[in-house]
């Protein structure tokens, strides 16, 4: 904020003096002769107040607010935060002569606000001598004990909550495609330490956690990651799993994406070892998709299929069978059209008849899609909400060629690890084929396992430094 914004604002304050019946809003000078405070109303929480301190000094000016909620600690805490900050700035402007052109403003949201907790997420920006320095700082106070909450007053000290935060975070971090997060800062993030979950908010039905770049000086960009409570339904201390205590007073804001299932553990696989996924499009087939099946169980291994939901409906024991085994669903779609051909409604149709599908023949509800013909383009992607898109590497054309020995033959060509391979569940030959690929794999050290746990087998690669055994 220029000086003649900081004299503008005190000057605008002063002057409501005259209307204060009217406005409802509060103001009176503290004893230093720069320094104006006003009051007023929350418009978004009426239960608050808001405290704004302007300071109109020619150089070392500051604009700060705070809210006011009348309990009595929780609101010293929010002071005292207040005031260590306007010190620490004028501490650091004094430090070169207290000549240089600075400002401060710290302003506030309230992010919840129910019968339980508090959540406020205060935005301090400061410019010294050309020095500029954006940061968030986000407290939740429980409202009974008027305490600032951490995450073990949350959960059940003797859970493992913390690993399971930083594998949700690591993955949802990891697959926003933000450019201005790179690996090693993703590392860092989330790490299972206290003090990366640090803020957080609790809502009726998901907790929130505020993830913030480890950059020195800077912690303007945050990102959100929501959960479903449900997940740590075994770890989460009742009071507040509790909805009607953990509800919004005003409005429950619903976060755009939320993390409704666990990441896969992969436990009975070593990252160290090679890996390979086998999918299947097109079934599920009463005869070909079981044989597959038996074959991956003989094997102990896993696959993916992606399902034609105008075929699920007639096979529900199949996908029962997938599931049962260990294997993953995708979604390919109702009837096999491409997708990028089709308007927004079509499109959606085609998704949405599928999940329903799935979900109802097998209580399964799949977080991938493969479009038909790996067709993709932007109009798609906007339709397909939080699914991933999975394609793949190796292609033996199974569908044309319907010869066991040409399609084994292609697809160990070419096997590697890391890899994707596609085939059809439809075709017996295929079936035949992927008999033969699953041993030959088994017994070339490959450990076949779904889309979803080879790319948590790379992230993890990714994130401990793991290097793949010859």
């Amino acid at each position: 904020m220029s000086k003649s914004n900081y004299k503008k604002v005190f000057i605008s304050l002063l002057c409501l003096t005259v209307v204060l019946g009217l406005s409802g809003l509060a103001i009176k000078l503290l004893k230093n002769k720069h320094t104006v405070s006003a009051y007023s109303i929350d418009e978004n929480y009426p239960e608050a107040d808001i405290q704004t301190d302007v300071n109109d000094y020619t150089k070392g000016g500051f604009s700060v607010s705070r809210p006011i909620f009348h309990q009595e600690s929780i609101d010293e805490q929010l002071e005292s935060y207040i005031h260590k900050e306007i010190k620490a700035y004028q501490k650091k402007w004094k430090a070169v002569d207290g000549e240089a052109s600075s400002e401060l403003n710290i302003t506030y949201e309230i992010l919840h606000f129910s019968k339980q907790t508090i959540t406020i997420s205060f935005d301090k920006y400061q410019q010294i001598a050309g020095k500029k320095q954006s940061e968030y700082n986000i407290f939740t106070y429980d409202i009974p004990s008027q305490e600032i909450l951490s995450l073990d007053d949350i959960f059940y000290s003797d859970t493992d909550y913390l690993s399971v935060l930083s594998d949700i975070a690591f993955e949802e971090l990891h697959d926003n495609k933000d450019k201005t997060l790179t690996e090693d800062m993703i590392k860092k993030m989330t790490d299972p330490k206290m003090d990366n979950f640090d803020s957080f908010s609790v809502l009726k039905n998901t907790l929130v956690f505020y993830m913030k770049p480890k950059k020195d000086g800077d912690s303007s960009t945050i990102q959100s990651i929501a959960i479903k409570k449900e997940l740590f339904k075994d770890s989460l201390l009742d009071t507040y799993q509790n909805k009607e205590m953990n509800q919004d007073r005003v409005k429950e804001r619903q976060p755009k994406h939320i993390v409704a299932k666990l990441p896969p553990k992969n436990d009975w696989i070593d990252p160290s070892q090679k890996v390979i996924a086998l999918t299947f499009d097109d079934g599920p087939h009463p005869d070909n998709t079981m044989a597959i099946l038996k074959s991956l169980n003989k094997h102990q291994a896993h696959a993916t299929f992606f399902v034609l939901g105008s075929r699920v409906e007639h096979y529900p024991e199949v996908l029962q069978e997938m599931i049962a085994q260990g294997n993953e669903i995708g979604n390919h779609s109702w009837d096999h059209p491409q997708l990028t051909r089709l308007n927004k409604k079509q499109i959606k149709s085609q998704i949405n008849k599928t999940q329903l599908a799935v979900l109802k023949a097998s209580g399964y509800e799949p977080s991938l899609i493969r479009p038909p013909y790996g067709a993709i383009n932007d109009k798609v992607r906007k339709h397909i909400g939080d699914m991933d898109v999975a394609l793949w590497e190796i292609d033996p054309e199974d569908w044309k060629l319907r010869n066991k020995k040409k399609v084994v033959r292609k697809v160990m060509n070419k096997a590697e690890d890391g890899k994707i391979i596609l085939m059809h569940d439809i075709y017996k030959t295929s079936a035949q084929a992927a008999d033969e690929i699953i041993k030959q794999l088994d017994q070339q050290g490959y450990q076949l396992v779904t889309v979803s746990e080879l790319e948590k087998v790379k992230q993890d690669r990714k994130r401990y430094g793991i290097k793949v055994k010859e």
